[in-house]
């Protein structure tokens, strides 16, 4: 189930990078951070949600309202749960959160984020924007590490950053370069509606499960 993503899809993810021409690889730390990441863009809109609730009966003829915020029947089918080793992962992941490494964003692109409307470079930056300028900001930060390198040369293996959901929530972007493959797989199952990880993800996040 470890995989790069397909090429197809690079440019969709909060930390891939903008010029397609290496993949990310996303993991957590946590069954449950996995899950509030993933089941996060479904959702339900506040403003949507305001508006359902205020329907009380439909008009004669008629589709019953559906409520905002379920899952869709599929989903749980369509994912599996892994666990695996980054045995493969052998240089350091830069913590983007850190106070040093949002200094030297400041200075290294400072510029694009005024391009982009992001008056500030801080750790609301880098992780709780959800619109298409703040995508293209990460992704702007993600090629600029993904050129860095160490004292000794050697490139950084990805980055490592807190969910936008929760501090407890530690997460992983792991840049594709040359060599193996950076993570061994270790176990695999499919998500069992009675999964308490998966229940309270989707309790926060006002998702009905299915």
């Amino acid at each position: 189930m470890w995989t790069w993503t397909d090429p197809a899809y690079i440019g969709e993810g909060r930390w891939d990078d903008p010029e397609g021409s290496y993949r990310v690889l996303y993991s957590s730390s946590s069954a449950f951070g996995a899950y509030l990441e993933t089941l996060a863009h479904l959702r339900p809109n506040p403003e949507l949600r305001a508006e359902l609730d205020e329907i009380k009966k439909n008009a004669s003829g008629l589709r019953a309202t559906v409520l905002a915020g379920p899952l869709p029947w599929n989903w749980r089918a369509r994912h599996i749960l892994g666990q695996g080793a980054p045995d493969g992962v052998k240089d350091p992941l830069v913590a983007v959160g850190k106070a040093t490494s949002l200094a030297s964003l400041r200075t290294a692109l400072d510029s694009v984020a005024q391009k982009l409307g992001i008056k500030e470079i801080d750790a609301g930056a880098i992780r709780v924007g959800f619109s298409a300028e703040f995508r293209r900001f990460t992704q702007a930060v993600s090629r600029f590490l993904y050129n860095q390198t160490q004292a000794d040369g050697a490139p950084y293996s990805g980055i490592f950053y807190l969910g936008q959901h929760g501090d407890e929530v530690e997460n992983y972007a792991i840049f594709e370069r040359d060599g193996d493959f950076p993570v061994t797989h270790r176990e695999r199952s499919g998500i069992d509606l009675g999964d308490e990880d998966f229940l309270r993800a989707c309790r926060l996040l006002g998702i009905e499960p299915s």
